[in-house]
């Protein structure tokens, strides 16, 4: 019985200590070409951009619908200006892209699925989608590779 009301009671400690503690914004570091400064984009930025939506399936996921701003539209917010764009993982993961697959493919930065915001845990919050069933040409590994999630770091280079 002693034990059961000292379970109790750390479980009822443990949730008020994380309900009192304050949730870290998901943030992505921006460094690189045209910008004056390394930046920083939270997802209130993000979410002040247009979204667009992407109904596409995925590997990880089946069909799903995606919806974030263009990447375009973030490295334009940024004034960034470059022909290579190299996305990080929080696990340092990385990929490169070239302006020119950017502008050809339009990829998001998917910053909710299928309507909720994509928690880490299932590859969020910030996750560079491709529109795969709109180009059958991506779907392959090598393009699968580079829907990078969790990413909280981009670089822009000449």
């Amino acid at each position: 019985m002693i034990a059961r009301i000292l379970a109790a009671t750390f479980l009822i400690s443990l949730a008020s200590w994380t309900a009192a503690r304050p949730v870290l914004a998901a943030q992505i570091s921006v460094s690189g070409a045209g910008l004056a400064a390394a930046e920083t984009l939270d997802s209130e930025q993000l979410a002040g951009l247009p979204a667009v939506e992407i109904a596409t399936a995925t590997p990880w996921t089946g069909k799903a619908s995606f919806s974030g701003p263009y990447l375009t539209d973030v490295l334009a917010l940024l004034k960034a200006e470059g022909n290579k764009v190299s996305l990080i993982a929080r696990d340092d993961y990385k990929v490169e892209l070239s302006l020119t697959d950017i502008l050809r493919y339009r990829p998001i930065i998917a910053t909710s699925m299928n309507g909720k915001p994509i928690p880490p845990r299932e590859r969020g919050p910030f996750w560079l989608m491709f529109p795969f069933d709109d180009h059958p040409e991506l779907q392959n590994d090598a393009w699968f590779f580079r829907a990078i999630w969790q990413i909280d770091r981009i670089r822009v280079e000449p």
